[in-house]
């Protein structure tokens, strides 16, 4: 029996080793080559330093080791010099801790609340208890970054990122619009009086595509908020974008978004090197999951007339403890589940749910007609408030311009800020519903669920001609079950 070739001649088979070896060098050399080129070019694009900050402020961290990014998005317009912009300095409207740890297999993400009662240490103007967002019109980003870490202690923050209003219109202008399952209706028409004297909005619910201005104030309406909703808002407006936008869309469009940050942003990364390690971080986060850390804290606590948000030492070392130190939950069990369709008087035994009142059955009834798809209802939900549903049929757009119809139930929990709902659409496809977590078949139907953190987010099913989800609380306050049983208990009526 002949010897194979290559045992008849070894020196066959190391030469095709060497040769392996040689090609994976200069592939290896050339992406190499490539990282530094896209290296310099993103530093060419941002141009030098904006920020100035000494180690006071900072804490420089060797190659490979975690490392936190402050994002202040601010008021601040840096082009203006009016009388009412000099009496009136900036604010910081939202902090927010990104940290990147090779270790891990996450990015993590955290929101401080910008009425987190704090001491701020100006300095030569003295001590003073008050919001941590007056940190910045204080001492612009170096005190804000200095009051985080006095307030956060453990956290040591490596880089800022200041981001004005119109920066994040421009970013969002450059990648491009973004699909936003809107969970009430947002509005404020600012006739100058006390109660209306916030940003004019006006911002239906539903899914549908919010660009420019329109994103920008959804993400900072705040006056009949808490600052954890609102905060829950930013998170998720966040989370959504990622999921459509992924690396290949930022790369389709790098060179218009380092524009835009280059007008708008002020940041102490610059440089070759700074940038690089960044990219090294960066290479180590791709793919893997964001989590969003919760702020552990009291919120709306009234002192001496005013609104703060209260963190006990206890509350700061735990939110500390899991921002540094977490880990990315396990994979949630999608529980089973077996709801008896009869939605009889009384609440549904172990889960806080009640029989959905003929009066918004009656308000769905009136929406569906003339709707082509049909209009699911779900017949059972958390005991609430007298607020009836807001029920809405429209058309919505997807990205190729191309018309559906749609139409959603928003449902108040019955506190404040606090919504979720129901949408149906003709849209077979649309973004919110990729990449499902896993699925459960419930009477006959089967159910699709997507998952943030250890909590369903939606639920979602299909029918021939159209798609529905249940999408939960912004703070996802609905439990696995009560997700799962209000979803079973929708039912068409029309």
């Amino acid at each position: 029996m002949p010897r194979d070739p290559l045992q008849r001649a070894p020196g066959v088979w190391k030469r095709f080793l060497l040769g392996s070896a040689l090609i994976v060098v200069l592939m290896t050399a050339a992406t190499a080559t490539a990282v530094l080129m896209e290296v310099k070019h993103v530093s060419d694009l941002l141009g030098p330093a904006q920020l100035h900050l000494g180690r006071d402020v900072i804490t420089p961290e060797q190659a490979g080791a975690p490392e936190t990014i402050l994002v202040i998005g601010t008021d601040r317009r840096p082009q203006s010099k009016t009388l009412a912009d000099r009496l009136n300095p900036p604010h910081s409207d939202t902090l927010l801790l990104v940290r990147m740890d090779p270790r891990k297999n996450q990015t993590s993400v955290l929101s401080v609340p910008r009425d987190l009662r704090t001491t701020i240490d100006a300095g030569p103007k003295g001590t003073t208890l008050q919001k941590i967002n007056a940190a910045y019109t204080i001492g612009g980003a170096p005190l804000a970054a200095k009051t985080i870490e006095r307030a956060l202690p453990g956290i040591t923050i490596q880089h800022v990122i200041d981001i004005n209003f119109k920066g994040f219109r421009r970013v969002i202008d450059a990648i491009g619009c973004v699909y936003v399952y809107v969970d009430r209706h947002y509005y404020n028409q600012n006739v100058g009086t006390a109660l209306t004297n916030y940003a004019s909005i006006d911002i239906q619910p539903g899914y549908q595509r919010l660009c420019d201005q329109t994103a920008l104030d959804y993400a900072r309406y705040r006056h009949t908020d808490s600052d954890f909703v609102r905060v829950a808002r930013q998170q998720d407006f966040l989370r959504q974008a990622k999921q459509q936008i992924g690396v290949s869309g930022l790369l389709d469009h790098e060179d218009r978004l380092l524009r835009a940050l280059r007008q708008s942003v002020q940041t102490d990364i610059h440089g070759t090197a700074t940038i690089f390690h960044l990219f090294t971080l960066a290479a180590f986060s791709l793919g893997r999951p964001v989590r969003q850390v919760k702020f552990q804290a009291d919120q709306n606590v009234l002192i001496h007339g005013g609104s703060y948000v209260i963190a006990s030492p206890v509350q700061v070392g735990a939110t500390v403890s899991d921002f540094i130190h977490g880990n990315p939950p396990a994979k949630v069990h999608v529980p089973a589940f077996n709801l008896k369709r009869s939605t009889g008087a009384g609440t549904v035994r172990g889960l806080g749910l009640t029989p959905t009142p003929e009066s918004d059955v009656g308000l769905a009834n009136v929406a569906s007609v003339g709707l082509p798809i049909k209009l699911f209802v779900p017949r059972l939900r958390l005991q609430s408030g007298p607020t009836p549903d807001l029920v809405r049929a429209y058309t919505l757009r997807d990205e190729r311009g191309v018309r559906h119809r749609a139409y959603v139930i928003s449902i108040s929990r019955g506190l404040v800020g606090e919504y979720y709902g129901i949408e149906g659409t003709d849209w077979k496809a649309p973004p919110i519903l990729a990449g499902p977590h896993g699925s459960r078949k419930i009477a006959g139907r089967t159910y699709d669920v997507y998952i943030e953190g250890s909590h369903i987010r939606t639920v979602a099913w299909r029918l021939p001609h159209a798609v529905y989800w249940l999408n939960n609380t912004l703070d996802s306050l609905l439990t696995n079950r009560q997700m799962l049983a209000i979803a079973e208990s929708a039912r068409p009526v029309n």
